[in-house]
């Protein structure tokens, strides 16, 4: 009697332990700063960033890395903060803004707006990871559009980015550098058609 209470007791304080003993799950974002002098009335050339098309790979709440040219693993204690995305999407209306000094890029679709888009753009992410201590590669094929939805240019992008470290904020910092550089193209291929 005594033992088995003895051996019930053992066995509550392993249960125990082991439930006091699982991994934290730590959450990140991309991020970027809307310049302050945006702020206020609406100005500058109207642009429409969407429809962005994912793999499906990447589109889930883990933060996926390579780690090998055909294998990949998904971090169950790495997540993203919100759907990969409407970050991606967000990002994006961001530094276009920025970039092109207006405060009227739009995420597609906006139901709410009813201004003339003078341009869209329209964006396949063919692969979107990277391998910790490596590098991030964004790999992309984006369209722009006139204000009649007519195709004005269509370009293949490959983006690679050190990760300046192993662990996963290195990563996500190297992710969001890519979608800089990607933000920086489509805003060069805005200027030239918007000058025309």
């Amino acid at each position: 009697m005594i033992l088995s209470r003895w051996w019930v007791l053992g066995f509550l304080a392993v249960l125990l332990s082991g439930c006091g003993t699982s991994q934290k799950t730590d959450f990140y974002q991309l991020n970027t700063e809307a310049n302050h002098a945006l702020m206020g009335v609406e100005k500058g050339d109207i642009i429409g960033i969407g429809p962005i098309h994912l793999p499906e790979y990447i589109k889930r709440p883990q933060i996926v890395t390579r780690t090998s040219k055909y294998s990949l693993n998904v971090s169950e204690f790495n997540r993203w903060i919100e759907p990969f995305s409407d970050a991606i999407t967000r990002v994006l209306v961001i530094n276009l803004s920025n970039e092109l000094v207006s405060n009227r890029i739009f995420w597609l679709p906006r139901s709410d707006r009813q201004y003339p888009l003078d341009l869209r753009v329209a964006i396949d992410i063919g692969r979107f990871d990277g391998e910790l201590g490596k590098e991030v590669t964004l790999e992309s094929r984006w369209i722009v559009f006139d204000r009649d939805d007519n195709p004005l240019q269509t370009h293949i992008s490959i983006i690679h980015e050190p990760v300046h470290g192993q662990t996963y904020k290195d990563l996500v910092i190297a992710m969001n550098n890519a979608l800089n550089k990607l933000s920086q193209e489509l805003a060069q291929a805005a200027r030239t058609h918007l000058q025309k």
